[in-house]
């Protein structure tokens, strides 16, 4: 037989102080690592790195602390199966110039740990009193009961003084040495981005007198799966085929993996054992495409002088985006194209772009004419370029100018007292745009006060012409506005009766009453019936005539115009 290494372990090239579970060791991946079933593990370290001894890698190394109790590091997964005559080498930092370390190196049978060697004289060569620095430990020989398919090595170490170890090797007897083989060439297996390839590509191996399984290593953006395409590893991830022995034809499929980022890979695929020399098979370059994704943007709208709402899309992947969407410069009322902007899905995506709208609608303004009032007798000049009014709507500072006033009546001297409606319309001038806004008009009212009777005799004629200064006042007779004929008029067409007289169209606190009656010598004087025929105006006044029907039989009928003050 020949002697054949079964694993040798340099602890790996850590940055800096690193756990034993995080860290990346040479045979990650074939072998196992942890803690022994000790209460605290040792830590890796990239200080005090190994040399001066045979084979010393310099790396990182394992280091047992110097507090005091059970700091364990182990080694699983070993197949020693195949092997006789296992012998286990390290190298150990000596840390005290005066003492060793407590120590011990034991094996897992199976079912038990047991100890190797857990004495100075059994562990190291050199003497308590030797210097600081990196020494070979005495090789230690395991027993039968270490030749197994799921071996563990552990080192514990207790008490106060600290140790390091590196480059632990396992080797054994074999009786030939163990071979891979790997046959078949690999074809290309292109994809698209978030898409595992297709169809995979694949090779056959093999191997012989093995002491482990083979570990089957893809390079980066590959992933694989051993017998069926069902069972993929993670991307990267090595596989095992097989164990200890004898493995037969396998079929090793191999494909880009879904997560591939974009981008040509290539590489070897490496197949390892214990003791076996490596069989590389190469990859065919292969390439990830990015994969196209749709980005539509939303139709939007607002309303002008409110805050742009977010410029919102749908997307055909759910894509990591980034950036945002654009729109046209421009705050006035009209349409706006969206564009991509630097809405980006990542160097994994190519992005087709369907850009929409951004519609700025018109804003409600509303504007009223300002309540006016005059009195009878004057004139109100409205028009173009009319200031007396409100608005209410208008944003971002800005103004209206100027309306247009126009009314229902009420403007010119001797239109009567009452109200009348202002109408405004053209909006113009001040800051504000008329285009930005659907601008509504409502109505303000003009009250036309009347010329109140101040007289404090209203039943006196002082001027003995039959009427009293009430009835003047509600006549409107005046040295500007004499009476040129009777006061009142009546006349009778035998089916009516009608009586005209004057109506002052500046009357205020002052009404009349047109009655009727058949009897004088009676006192229920009566307005029912009593019906407006025409009213003729005569400037400042109205001349009004009334018309009562005569009831059948009617002989007689008499008619008055009564003029009282209300309140």
């Amino acid at each position: 037989g020949t002697t054949s290494t079964i694993f040798a372990e340099n602890m790996g090239t850590p940055t800096g102080t690193t756990t034993i579970a995080a860290n990346t060791f040479q045979n990650k991946g074939v072998l196992t690592y942890g803690q022994g079933g000790q209460a605290s593990p040792a830590d890796v370290r990239s200080t005090s790195v190994s040399s001066g001894y045979s084979g010393a890698s310099g790396g990182g190394n394992i280091w047992f602390t110097t507090t005091s109790g059970a700091y364990g590091f182990s080694i699983e997964g070993i197949n020693a199966s195949a092997s006789t005559q296992l012998q286990l080498t390290y190298g150990y930092y000596k840390t005290s110039a005066s003492a060793h370390a407590a120590f011990s190196v034991d094996y897992w049978n199976g079912s038990s740990w047991v100890t190797v060697a857990d004495t100075a004289s059994t562990l190291f060569i050199e003497s308590a009193s030797a210097s600081l620095g990196w020494y070979a430990a005495k090789a230690l020989s395991l027993p039968a009961g270490a030749q197994i398919n799921g071996l563990k090595l552990r080192f514990v170490k207790t008490g106060a003084n600290a140790i390091r170890i590196d480059d632990v090797k396992l080797t054994g007897l074999v009786s030939s040495s163990p071979s891979i083989s790997a046959t078949g060439s690999l074809s290309a297996v292109n994809t698209i981005y978030g898409t595992a390839s297709t169809n995979p590509t694949s090779f056959t191996i093999s191997g012989t007198n093995l002491v482990a399984g083979i570990a089957v290593a893809p390079p980066p953006g590959f992933q694989l799966s051993a017998t069926n395409t069902n069972n993929f590893a993670s991307e990267g991830s090595p596989i095992i085929v097989g164990s200890s022995g004898t493995v037969s034809n396998t079929t090793v499929f191999v494909r880009l993996a879904a997560d591939t980022a974009v981008g040509t890979y290539s590489g070897n695929i490496v197949c390892s054992s214990p003791g076996a020399s490596d069989v590389t098979v190469a990859t065919v370059a292969s390439t990830v495409s990015a994969r196209p994704v749709t980005v539509t943007a939303n139709l939007l709208r607002k309303t002008y002088g409110s805050e742009d709402p977010e410029l919102t899309y749908n997307a055909s992947e759910p894509a990591s985006f980034s950036g945002a969407l654009v729109r046209a410069e421009g705050e006035s009322v009209g349409v706006y194209a969206i564009t991509q902007g630097d809405l980006s899905a990542g160097p994994n995506y190519t992005i087709s772009f369907t850009g929409n709208n951004f519609e700025i609608m018109r804003k409600s303004l509303n504007i009223t004419a300002s309540d006016m009032t005059k009195t009878f007798g004057q004139t109100l000049v409205l028009g173009t370029e009319q200031t007396n009014f409100t608005s209410s709507g208008l944003v971002n500072g800005e103004t209206v100018g100027s309306v247009t006033l126009t009314a229902s009546g009420g403007t010119s001297a001797n239109d009567a007292a009452g109200a009348y409606l202002i109408y405004p319309s053209d909006s113009t001038g001040g800051t504000f745009s008329p285009s930005n806004y659907n601008i509504t008009y409502s109505e303000g009212q003009l009250t036309v006060a009347g010329v109140p009777f101040t007289n404090p005799s209203p039943g006196a004629d002082p001027d003995g012409n039959g009427l009293s200064n009430l009835m003047e006042y509600y006549m409107g007779v005046s040295a500007d506005s004499p009476l040129t004929g009777p006061a009142i008029t009546l006349s009778n067409t035998g089916s009516s009766l009608s009586m005209t007289y004057r109506r002052f169209k500046g009357l205020q606190g002052v009404q009349g009453t047109v009655e009727h009656i058949g009897n004088l010598a009676a006192t229920n004087w009566d307005a029912n019936g009593v019906t407006v025929k025409q009213v003729v105006d005569k400037g400042t006044y109205e001349e009004v005539t009334v018309t009562v029907a005569n009831g059948p039989g009617e002989t007689k009928k008499f008619m008055r115009l009564r003029v009282t003050a209300v309140p």
